[in-house]
């Protein structure tokens, strides 16, 4: 079954009664039974079709499920498609079109998105679903580039005009749930994301590709673009940015990341004393959370070393890479060649095979290269393929041997360099060795190696056991208020500095991406206000989108206790996660938790609190509202059977939050007057406006308004 969408254009189905033994045809995307030869909706053969091409979420009897997360949808459609129809033999548009589409599912697959056929002459997907990578937008984009790449390499019959596609991309949230009765293997996603990226689609003209901001930001780098200006879009009411992806797929020329760079003085003077050393270089590791500013700092350094007569270099790498052999060596190859004006081929040849060279060692590189050039399927090595080693053991004694010549030769000819390797967590296995060559080749030449990493997840290396390490924190609330000061473009209120400090801990991608989220819904009496006066900050689609691809890496259980902590609050037992769980918690689950640097330990034994709100509202924002409202309920149904009378406003608030109108009103109402009574009289109106907006319709609501209003008018003036 193809996905369907309603007159909302929001919701798309994914196969029904589909399991692990199912084929999934790499034409159309439909489901087939196990063993089938020919899928049964286009007949395309299935020979190599892949099996269980979604992993989806495990379903647990007895609770409701799904959840809410921030997905890319990407919507690809063939021009034209109707009129080639009616101007050429049917069956050769049937073949052309089958081949494009294959091409498409490929290209999906390969940055490992989720599929389905949507028309004839269309392929939908949506990368963040059943699980999240923190970079889905960014693979999103390459994918679409991938996908207007492989249309131009299908073979056409002699005389046809070429296929083109027209792409667009959104990114937001959607509702992952199974339809019909619980334990339905159909699922649906829902949301506006399904129909902008549609919308978005229909705008773009034969080989464009057209992305929303949202997708643009969620992507953080890699992408080049040209603004097209807001656009409404049909059925939507409010304005749409777009913008127009340009490039190619493949690897991209570095781009210094953008953002100003706050505070890190400490670090900025240790990185630049690796300018100085005139004898050999060195390696370090810059490490810590993801946004936190790695990639800035390195940046930091590329004008003062190029001013010094050192050559700057920077190799990212990629989630969707990590499983491609020697993505890192080429893509370290075409960087160095970009710079020389040359193609990877010509520059390697022109360093590693001078006159001087031993003709056994040169026959057994050019053997390793024609390998790797075999593998990733790119031309100018044919004539070497005869000098392919038999053993694979070979050709990676080989490439290492060669990594040590081609960074030798490379400060010979250019002189002293330093070289980012970043996101090395990513770094793919067969690079690793060549890598490792390179940081111990750094204590003999004058190159110097900068790692960005995030903590705990190195690869296995020998070599980075003892690199000194640069680990950064969160910014201090000072540079976190110069931070969203820049950012706003105004100075910042000191207690919403506050407020923001507190809320992202430093982070300064949260900083700046929180900052812009309230620009966007507006100052509030010409202030940034983050979070005084009962506002609520939404969390921002980039920070939900990273957030979230953490909590999916975490186990079923892990998720589990998190998303009901989540429920509890800010802090919590671990006993009484337990009650509202229903069962015992292994404790090593929340060591994982800890470890994934998503809660921290208190002071008394089994008590928790998130390491900080925006990973608290993440995890609150992952569970459907009808699940929240009934754990909300279970919450307070805990609460007052512990008969602790001094929780009558987190029990009130708990019966608010579950949509229980009937109780949370006279809790709500008694937990104001009990707070008034006590002097707080902001406490006292937030639950009085919490009541009025229970109550609703009711003339109630007025009174409840009527004396929130006067509790804040009983505020003393500051002096």
């Amino acid at each position: 079954m193809g996905p369907a969408v309603d007159s909302g254009g929001d919701e798309v189905g994914w196969g029904e009664g589909e399991d692990s033994d199912t084929v999934r045809c790499r034409t159309c995307g439909a489901a087939s039974r196990a063993g089938a030869r020919f899928c049964d909706q286009c007949g395309s053969r299935l020979d190599g079709a892949r099996r269980g091409a979604a992993k989806r979420p495990p379903l647990t009897t007895g609770v409701e499920h799904g959840d809410r997360r921030i997905v890319t949808a990407v919507f690809a459609d063939l021009v034209d498609y109707v009129r080639l129809v009616a101007e050429y033999d049917p069956e050769d548009v049937r073949a052309r079109v089958d081949s494009a589409l294959a091409a498409m599912g490929e290209a999906i697959e390969a940055f490992d998105g989720t599929r389905e056929k949507f028309i004839g002459d269309a392929v939908f997907a949506v990368f963040g679903w059943p699980v999240g990578h923190d970079d889905d937008a960014l693979r999103a984009a390459h994918c679409a580039l991938a996908i207007r790449e492989a249309l131009a390499r299908v073979d056409d019959p002699a005389e046809a005009e070429p296929l083109q596609v027209r792409i667009g991309l959104a990114t937001g949230e959607v509702v992952a749930a199974p339809r019909g009765a619980p334990g339905s293997l159909d699922w649906s996603l829902t949301g506006p994301a399904v129909t902008t990226a549609a919308r978005i689609q229909a705008l773009a003209q034969p080989g464009e590709i057209l992305l929303d901001e949202a997708t643009l930001r969620a992507a953080r780098k890699g992408l080049e673009v040209e603004d097209r200006g807001p656009q409404i879009l049909r059925g939507q009411s409010r304005p749409v940015r777009i913008a127009r992806l340009l490039g190619e797929a493949g690897f991209q020329p570095w781009r210094p990341p953008v953002g100003q760079l706050v505070g890190r003085h400490a670090e900025r003077a240790r990185l630049r004393e690796l300018l100085a050393d005139g004898t050999h270089g060195e390696a370090l590791i810059v490490e810590g959370e993801a946004g936190i500013g790695k990639s800035r700092l390195m940046a930091d350094l590329a004008d003062d070393a190029r001013a010094a007569g050192i050559a700057f270099t920077w190799v990212d790498n990629v989630s969707y890479g990590s499983q491609e052999p020697y993505r890192w060596v080429r893509a370290f190859a075409q960087a160095i060649a970009d710079e020389h004006g040359t193609d990877s081929g010509t520059m390697t040849r022109r360093l590693l095979f001078t006159p001087d060279a031993s003709p056994r060692r040169v026959r057994q590189w050019l053997g390793a290269v024609a390998a790797i050039a075999r593998d990733a399927a790119f031309s100018g090595w044919e004539e070497e393929a005869t000098l392919v080693p038999n053993q694979p053991a070979q050709v990676a004694r080989a490439m290492r041997e060669l990594a040590v010549r081609y960074a030798e030769r490379l400060v010979e000819v250019s002189g002293p360099r330093i070289m980012v390797v970043d996101d090395l967590q990513w770094l793919d296995p067969s690079s690793a060795g060549m890598v490792d060559e390179l940081i111990r080749l750094t204590s003999r030449i004058r190159l110097t190696l900068l790692l960005g990493m995030r903590p705990r997840s190195e690869p296995a290396m020998p070599s980075l056991a003892n690199l000194e390490r640069i680990r950064l924190a969160g910014l201090d609330e000072a540079h976190t208020g110069e931070l969203a000061g820049a950012t706003a473009g105004t100075s910042v209120d000191p207690s919403d500095v506050r407020h923001l400090h507190r809320r992202t801990a430093g982070n300064p991608l949260f900083i700046t991406e929180t900052v812009r989220a309230v620009l966007d819904d507006g100052p509030s009496g010409g202030r940034l206000n983050f979070e005084g006066d009962g506002v609520r900050v939404r969390v921002p689609v980039t920070i939900r989108a990273l957030l979230g691809a953490r909590i999916d890496a975490l186990s079923e259980d892990a998720r589990e206790v998190l998303r009901m902590a989540a429920v509890v609050g800010i802090t919590f037992r671990e006993s009484f996660v337990e009650e509202v769980v229903g069962g015992s918690v292994d404790p090593s689950v929340y060591q994982r938790l800890a470890e994934a640097s998503l809660i921290v330990a208190l002071d008394g034994v089994g008590q928790w609190r998130f390491a900080h709100p925006l990973i608290h509202d993440a995890a609150y924002s992952g569970l459907l509202t009808s699940r929240r409202r009934q754990v909300h309920a279970r919450v307070a149904d805990r609460l007052e059977a512990s008969g602790t009378r001094g929780a009558i406003g987190v029990v009130a608030r708990h019966r608010a939050a579950a949509h229980d109108r009937d109780r949370a009103v006279p809790l709500l109402i008694e937990a104001a007057e009990q707070a008034l009574d006590v002097g707080a009289a902001e406490e006292a109106a937030q639950f009085w406006m919490a009541a009025a907006d229970l109550v609703g319709a009711d003339p109630a609501a007025e009174d409840c308004r009527r004396r929130a209003r006067e509790a804040l008018e009983s505020v003393p003036a500051p002096v």
